[in-house]
C-alpha cells in the first residue's frame, strides 16, 4: 500500500476529490485507500477494463450499501440472467425511440412551466433548487409513471436515499435516514404497485411488474422494489449535471454566447458537462478473482471503485481537462457508464439537460451568475453535485 493511498481520509474525498485523484493517476493509478476499504482505479485506460470485464469485476458487492440500502437483487448488484431479465424490462423506455415518442416535448413542457415560476418569482433565483431539479425529477418520473408525485417528493427520496448509499463514515444518522427514506417509498409505491399489478399501463414500473410474463402473472413486488428503489436514487442525476453545464457556461461567458448563438452546439455542451462534473463520481464493483491491473494485484473479493470523475480528467486522454470547454474534440466519457451496466437513461440524461439550457436561454437570454453570493459549492465523490446555483437576469 503506498504512503499516500494510506493518507486519505473522507472528509478530503468529499470536499475536493480532484486534487487527489490527480495525484493517485500520478503515482498511485490502482491503489488500496483504507479509509474506504476499497480499492480505487484512476487512470482512464483502467477503469474502462473494470468496467468491460463484466466477469472479472462483478458488481455484487456483500458490503456495498447500495445493496443494504436498496436491497438484495436490486438491478446494479447482479449479474448474468437476473441483471438481463431486469434490464430488458426497462430497456424499451430508456431507448432512443423513446426520446422520438413525446419525451422531448414533455421535457420542453416541463422546462417552459418552470420558466414560467421563474418570471413569477423574479431575480435572483436558485437555478438548481427552481429549475433544473423539479424539471429533471418530473421527467423521470414521466417514464416511471409516477407523474402524479411531487417534485419535493422525489427529492426528498433521492437525498435520504443516497445520504445512506454514500455513508463510508456509517454515521447512525445517515443509515437511519436511509431506512426510514425506503420505508416512505415502499408505503407510498407498494400501493401503486398492486393496481399496476392489476391494471398494467406503458411505463417503467409496470414492465418491471409485466415484461416477458404471461398475462396474469406478473413478478412479485418485494422482487421489483430494490430496482425500483435504485432508480429513485438516480432522479436528481441529470438535474445536477443540467447544473453543471450551466455553471459551466455562465463561468466561460465565449462560450455562454456561441450556444446561443447555435443551439446546436448545447448537445456537446451536455457531455462536456457531464465530462467535467459528473454526478454519479464513481462505479463500484468487486474483484471476481485477483487481477493484475496498473501495476497492482487487486484480490478476489475486494471493493473496486471505478473513478469515472478520475477518468474524465485523465491527462493521457483530454487536453487540459480541468477545463470546462464545449470546443474541444468529442471523446467517450465514463460518467454514464459503459456495457451491461451502463446507465439506464445514458440517452435521456444529455436530452434533459440539452433541452432544459436551450428553454433557460430562450426565455432569460441574459441570465449570469448572481457574483452576491458565495461562489457554488460541490460536496461528495461517489456522487457529486452543486449546493445551488445563484443566477440573475
Amino acid at each position: 500500500m503506498g504512503e499516500f493511498a494510506e493518507s486519505i481520509t473522507i472528509d478530503q474525498l468529499n470536499n475536493d476529490p480532484y486534487l487527489i485523484y490527480a495525484r493517485l493517476r500520478e503515482v498511485e493509478p490502482v491503489a488500496y485507500v483504507p479509509a474506504l476499504d476499497q480499492w480505487m482505479v484512476t487512470r482512464n485506460q483502467d477503469v474502462r477494463t473494470v468496467i468491460s470485464l463484466s466477469e472479472t469485476f462483478i458488481s455484487y458487492f456483500s458490503k456495498s450499501l447500495i445493496l443494504k440500502v436498496c436491497g438484495e437483487g436490486n438491478m446494479l448488484a447482479t449479474d448474468g440472467d437476473p441483471h438481463s431479465d431486469l434490464r430488458g424490462c426497462t430497456d424499451d423506455d430508456y431507448a432512443r425511440e423513446t426520446l422520438s415518442a413525446g419525451l422531448r416535448d414533455h421535457v420542453r413542457m416541463l422546462a417552459n412551466k418552470y420558466a414560467d415560476e421563474l418570471e413569477r418569482s423574479g431575480s435572483p433565483a436558485d437555478l438548481r433548487e427552481q429549475y433544473f431539479a423539479p424539471v429533471a425529477v418530473l421527467s423521470e418520473a414521466h417514464i416511471l409513471g409516477l407523474d402524479h408525485i411531487d417534485p419535493e417528493v422525489f427529492i426528498r427520496w433521492a437525498d435520504g436515499m443516497n445520504s445512506a448509499i454514500t455513508n463510508f463514515e456509517k454515521d447512525p444518522a445517515r443509515t437511519w435516514l436511509g431506512e426510514e427514506t425506503r420505508a416512505d417509498i415502499d408505503r407510498v409505491l407498494i400501493p401503486y404497485l398492486e393496481e399496476l399489478k392489476k391494471n398494467p399501463i406503458h411505463s417503467t414500473l409496470s414492465n418491471l411488474l409485466h415484461s416477458g410474463r404471461h398475462a396474469g402473472r406478473p413478478r412479485p413486488i418485494q422482487e421489483i422494489l430494490p430496482t425500483v428503489r435504485l432508480i429513485l436514487t438516480a432522479t436528481e442525476e441529470p438535474g445536477n449535471g443540467a447544473s453543471s453545464t450551466m455553471l459551466g457556461l455562465l463561468d466561460n461567458p465565449d462560450q455562454l454566447e456561441a450556444v446561443k448563438a447555435d443551439p446546436s452546439l448545447l448537445e456537446h455542451a451536455a457531455h462536456e458537462g457531464l465530462r467535467w462534473r459528473p454526478p454519479v463520481g464513481a462505479l463500484m464493483r468487486s474483484a471476481a478473482r485477483d487481477f493484475e491491473l496498473g501495476g497492482a494485484t487487486i484480490p478476489a473479493g475486494a471493493g473496486v471503485a471505478a473513478i469515472a470523475a478520475s477518468a474524465n480528467r485523465d491527462e493521457r486522454v483530454y487536453e487540459n481537462p480541468d477545463a470546462f470547454d464545449i470546443h474541444r474534440p468529442m471523446q467517450p466519457h465514463a460518467s454514464l457508464g459503459y456495457g451491461s451496466h451502463r446507465c439506464l437513461a445514458w440517452e435521456q440524461v444529455p436530452e434533459i439537460i440539452r433541452i432544459s439550457i436551450e428553454v433557460l436561454l430562450e426565455r432569460f437570454p441574459t441570465i449570469r451568475l448572481d457574483t452576491d453570493k458565495p461562489p457554488v459549492r460541490y460536496y461528495g465523490w461517489r456522487y457529486r453535485g452543486p449546493s445551488g446555483l445563484p443566477v440573475r437576469w
